[in-house]
């Protein structure tokens, strides 16, 4: 069985996905211009990184309730579309245009791995916002 929240008011999809890729883009620059030190095992920062996601994707999730004047559910529905379009262009990006991030391989394994620890941790910080 599946249940339907009706959304409160009208729902802006054009402009979450928008966010989602205008999200993508900074990420690419970030690791791009930021990622080729940093996204090494060695490096000091890589575990702050890690843990500056979680400060970063809520300032990112209250960005994005503002903007498009969302609360409750529909926060969750529109941080979720967001992440899919930015998902979705990842996987694209890095399966054909590795280069575009400016890391070898064993660099954008961990870039990858950020990116899915971002995902999951702005998910989890669009649904505790929701409630």
């Amino acid at each position: 069985m599946t249940q339907t929240i009706p959304a409160t008011k009208p729902f802006n999809t054009a402009l979450f996905i928008g966010l989602g890729i205008a999200f993508w883009v900074s990420g690419v620059l970030l690791i791009r211009f930021v990622g080729a030190p940093l996204f090494d095992h060695s490096h000091p920062w890589l575990l702050p990184l890690f843990v500056a996601s979680i400060p970063l994707y809520w300032v990112l999730v209250k960005l994005l309730a503002v903007v498009g004047q969302v609360s409750g559910v529909d926060l969750l529905r529109a941080f979720s579309l967001s992440s899919v379009a930015a998902a979705l262009l990842d996987g694209i990006a890095l399966t054909w245009f590795p280069g575009w991030y400016g890391l070898d391989q064993a660099g954008l394994l961990l870039a990858t791995a950020w990116l899915i620890y971002a995902f999951g941790v702005g998910l989890g910080i669009a649904y505790w916002a929701s409630r």
